[in-house]
């Protein structure tokens, strides 16, 4: 499915999950004149909490609290009131509504699911297989099935502390400045702060107006706020909590749905029962992840028979922050068409030593909701096999072949994959060719939030509120008046408040200067201007290598924004190095012109000393750890003085022209220090790299000596059908699902001798193609080719050599998407003509995922290919097989070597994400 698709609402609506530790923000509902209150029971007289109310006359639906009682105000008439909750058959009563307020309660018996005969498949084959892979084929049928819809959203949320880690305990405080409630760390409790304590409990309720037309559009107005958490600025909001289905095959980039089109690669079904609602036969599927996974749910789920859309689920999603239950009812707000009333979710939150009990709970009123009725009806919904509907009349190719699926008794898998592909396509075609041909990604939700919208009265509250509070939120919502009361009061002292932030000023003015000082600071003023020091303190301004001792330097940063789009960038920097005694400089400029077609003006000049192998080489903080603890100098390094001037335009969209010419004097350097910090007995190596064309016994001399440098470079890259933002008037890209293809041509001039005045000339070229992909849920695919020549390679020096991307050292500090993690560095690097590729593909569940010990972990799995044919190595193929995502930033791989398919090497490697 299609990105903007993901975000569609529907027919049959899904559910959201993680809108769980985020608060939700809501709207309004129109002044009623009476209550309509009561308890919902099961037969033993035991409360049914979080049942569904629903009153199909005004499209309102409602849950009770935990402790089953409900609360609705409604004008005067006549109404049927529907109570249902998941596992208990509904009831539904009449209810008159007059001069004063009515009390009904309600006892639902228990739901009886039986297996009907007609179910049981001649092959043995479980009947849930059948009915899910009706579901899943339709699930973009019901992605796209809602044109328009309005609807008032009430949401209500709470947080009860269980247990805090008493390292925490005594510092985590909460207090208000009278507008909204803020939580710090450290040091003492004011005057209007309150230690958070084991036992407190914190409440939100909101009340939204939202409104959708298709195919993304989504506008929000925020009537009511009422909340006692910490402050989240204007960023409460759920709309990524109305917008989440479970007919996506992701659900909030958190789990896999298991109407997901690879969800049978991930999820075992299982018939449970049939049971009847009305008209209705509903049937009761028990979702059974494959391997226990932070990435799957478990639970069930109920289908509607004839329609194969979804009636209600109840499904458990166990991650890192818990333990997270859903539970969604869905009602026929139209005929047959069915969207989610009422929403439930309970969390037993666990993080960092943290245990708290969370609930979400909602209460939806459809105002208006009209369905798409460009997208025809597949014909097996049409006719049903009920005989309730009257067949629309499907032309297209792809109708007529969805109709020949759904004729079948029996779909296979096949079958399912393809009828889920023909309705995704059935519904591109209902949007209008503006919108499926447009590669402009919008942000197409708009939030209106009312001035007062957090200054409602509690009687106001008292009299909207569609569920009833319970005594834990009544308790956090008086303690949270309380505190806002104290902290009114502490701003009417104008004075002593000014006096008390001034002197903190003074006392934390000496701490501040010196924090700045060591660890940078970014000035900027009202007229665009920018500047940022590095600071004292900076890893990256700091390092050893044997060429140059160690080095210590400085950078900053300066940025101006002009008019017009328009913006210059200086970037300075200067390094010390101490054993070579020598200045290292660098200065990065930039004249940029933002718009629809992006341009800049840049400048680089310096001197400093330069890698040897441009190719990738070993980070210089592991090349100082290796150096200074093991006496291994993996970096060579030549002395480089360069000016470049270039000029870079995307022409349209997706092509980009690069125009660069430079001057750089090469010079090559020794090593001038010996130094470490533990003497292992091994010499340091000269600064020479290790390469076949670089060996002592065939001379040096024609490939590595001093010279002077010449080049015009011009490069195109070109992304078909390349997508993007607009910001401001300004574009952003945001890739494309074509590959970008990008070609090079280098014409270089070199004057190895300067008494002779002779410079010898090569051209260079280089194509390269390469794209990244979703390959299903958690899953990509990734691939890069490259190849190049050059024209005349007779008198090519080493550093115009082609360099490779060699990262032989087992621990790394980055990751490379294009790199041999075998050969040693600079050894690939040739004059002659290549070819390499690199591919990596990437998924949640293949091999090491499958054992029960990583299946409840985020990693994921990766297998790598990398190959590199030239014509004095052969060919060179290198496999690897790794698990990434570690604690989020680690990865462990095991990568063999092959010349000629010749088993070569073996290797393992270590990598951490922190660069």
């Amino acid at each position: 499915m299609t990105g903007q698709a993901d975000k569609r609402h529907l027919k049959c609506r899904g559910g959201t999950m993680l809108w769980l530790l985020v608060v939700f923000a809501l709207a309004e509902i129109p002044a009623v004149s009476q209550k309509l209150k009561g308890k919902i029971l099961d037969q033993s007289g035991q409360p049914v909490g979080y049942a569904t109310v629903y009153i199909d006359e005004i499209k309102l639906g409602t849950t009770s609290n935990a402790r089953g009682d409900y609360e609705l105000r409604l004008p005067p008439g006549n109404y049927m009131v529907l109570f249902q909750s998941l596992g208990y058959e509904p009831v539904i009563e009449s209810v008159t509504i007059g001069e004063n307020d009515v009390e009904k309660n309600a006892v639902l018996p228990e739901q009886i699911y039986e297996i009907q005969e007609v179910r049981i498949s001649p092959s043995g084959e479980d009947p849930a297989l059948s009915i899910m892979r009706k579901v899943i084929g339709l699930a973009p049928y019901y992605l796209n099935y809602i044109d328009h819809y309005k609807a008032e959203v009430y949401i209500k949320g709470n947080l009860y502390m269980r247990k805090i880690p008493k390292l925490i305990q005594k510092s985590m405080r909460m207090g208000s400045t009278g507008e909204s409630n803020y939580v710090s760390a450290g040091g003492k409790a004011t005057e209007n702060e309150d230690i958070i304590k084991e036992g407190d409990s914190f409440f939100l309720e909101s009340y939204n107006e939202i409104e959708f037309t298709a195919p993304d559009k989504y506008v929000q107005r925020v009537i009511s706020l009422n909340s006692t958490f910490p402050d989240q600025g204007n960023d409460i909001s759920p709309m990524d909590y109305i917008q989440a289905s479970f007919y996506q095959p992701v659900i909030a980039e958190l789990a896999i749905s298991p109407l997901s089109p690879q969800a049978f690669s991930y999820y075992k079904f299982r018939y449970i029962g049939t049971t009847f609602q009305g008209n209705n036969t509903i049937n009761k599927i028990e979702v059974i992840p494959r391997q226990k996974s932070q990435q799957l749910f478990s639970g069930t789920i109920f289908i509607i028979e004839d329609l194969w859309c979804l009636h209600s689920v109840d499904l458990t999603n166990e991650n890192i922050a818990g333990k997270i239950r859903v539970r969604e009812l869905y009602i026929p707000v139209r005929e047959d068409v069915w969207m989610p009333v009422s929403h439930q979710f309970d969390i037993d939150l666990q993080i960092i030593g943290i245990r708290a009990d969370v609930g979400y709970t909602s209460s939806v009123k459809y105002l208006d909701v009209q369905p798409n009725e460009k997208l025809q009806k597949p014909g097996d919904l049409a006719t049903g096999f009920a005989g309730r509907y009257q067949p629309d009349s499907l032309v297209t190719k792809s109708g007529s072949e969805i109709n020949r699926i759904l004729q079948k008794e029996e779909l296979t898998n096949r079958d399912m994959v393809k009828l889920g592909r023909l309705l995704e396509k059935e519904s591109k075609n209902t949007r209008p060719d503006s919108v499926v041909n447009s590669l402009e990604i919008k942000d197409n939700t708009t939030h209106i939030i009312e001035p007062d919208a957090a200054k409602k009265d509690s009687a106001y509250w008292a009299d909207i509120r569609p569920i009833p509070l319970s005594e834990i939120e009544l308790k956090s919502v008086r303690k949270s008046d309380s505190i806002k009361m104290a902290a009114s009061g502490i701003r009417k002292t104008v004075t002593d408040t000014a006096s008390f932030q001034g002197n903190q000023k003074r006392q934390s003015g000496f701490r501040t200067v010196i924090n700045r000082v060591m660890s940078g600071h970014t000035w900027s003023d009202t007229s665009g201007l920018r500047f940022t020091y590095g600071g004292l303190v900076n890893l990256k301004s700091l390092s050893f290598n044997t060429v140059d001792g160690f080095i210590y330097g400085l950078d900053f940063r300066i940025n101006k924004q002009l008019r017009h789009s328009r913006s210059i960038s200086v970037y300075p920097d200067f390094r010390w190095a101490f054993s070579r005694e020598k200045l290292m400089w660098g200065v990065n400029a930039n004249y940029s012109i933002q718009g629809m077609n992006p341009s800049q003006f840049y400048l680089r000049t310096g001197s400093s000393g330069s890698d040897m192998g441009k190719g990738g080489g070993i980070n210089p903080l592991i090349n100082s750890i290796t150096s200074l603890l093991m006496e291994r100098n993996f970096l060579k390094l030549y002395d480089s003085r360069y000016l470049t001037l270039g000029y870079e335009k995307e022409i349209v969209n997706g092509l980009k022209l690069n125009f660069e010419g430079g001057y750089e004097e090469r010079r090559i350097l020794e090593n001038t220090t010996s130094f470490s910090v533990f003497d292992t007995k091994r010499e340091y190596t000269p600064n020479l790299p290790e390469n076949e064309y670089l060996n002592p016994e065939n001379g040096t001399g024609s490939y590595l000596k001093d010279q002077k440098h010449f080049e015009f470079v011009t490069n195109v890259t070109f992304t078909p059908y390349q997508k993007y933002r607009i910001y401001k008037g300004n574009k952003s890209p945001q890739g494309s699902d074509w590959p970008t293809f990008m070609f090079t041509w280098k014409h270089g001039a070199n004057l190895a001798s300067p008494y002779s005045g002779k410079y010898s000339h090569f051209d260079m070229f280089r194509f390269e193609v390469s794209q990244q992909r979703e390959t299903g849920p958690f899953s990509e695919f990734r691939w890069r080719i490259r190849t190049g020549g050059v024209a005349d390679n007779s008198n090519l020096p080493w550093f115009d050599f082609f360099h490779f991307n060699s990262q032989p050292i087992r621990v790394l500090i980055n990751n490379y998407d294009d790199a041999f993690m075998l050969p040693a560095y600079y050894s690939l690097s040739t004059p002659e003509f290549f070819g390499e590729a690199h591919v990596r593909y990437t998924t949640p569940y293949l091999l090491l995922k499958l054992l029960p010990g990583l299946s409840t972990t985020l990693i994921r799995e990766n297998l790598i290919l990398s190959y590199l044919g030239t014509k004095s190595r052969g060919h060179y193929t290198e496999i690897g097989y790794s698990l990434s995502e570690i604690f989020f930033l680690g990865e462990v791989g095991v990568f063999a070597g092959f010349d000629n398919l010749k088993y070569n090497n073996f290797g393992v490697k270590f990598t951490l994400r922190i660069d």
